[in-house]
């Protein structure tokens, strides 16, 4: 019900969990959690890559301010996903194409 100037209360009550937790019966399962946290990981990773190589471009940052070790690995993953790229060009190369 409004009342002047009263916000409208919320259509739905918010779930609670046995500890009266709101959203507590709505929680993943522990497995679909770590399988969420696994994805977005590998995502968050990959967009901190994109990211780096984005100040490094600006001049914001050089890439001899990493630690060696974060130098190594930010390197062997610019390798494996250029080799990887150039993997997938040679299967999508239409000369190769058998008739």
């Amino acid at each position: 019900m409004s009342g002047a100037g009263a916000p409208d209360a919320p259509s739905t009550p918010p779930a609670s969990g046995a500890a009266g937790t709101p959203g507590a019966a709505d929680a993943p399962s522990p497995e679909r959690a770590r399988h969420h946290l696994a994805r977005t990981d590998t995502e968050l990773a990959r967009i901190t890559e994109d990211l780096i190589d984005i100040l490094i471009a600006r001049g914001v940052i050089q890439f001899t301010d990493f630690p060696a070790e974060a130098q190594a690995k930010l390197l062997q993953r610019r390798q494996s996903r250029a080799a990887l790229s150039r993997r997938l060009q040679l299967l999508d190369d239409p000369g190769d194409a058998i008739l």
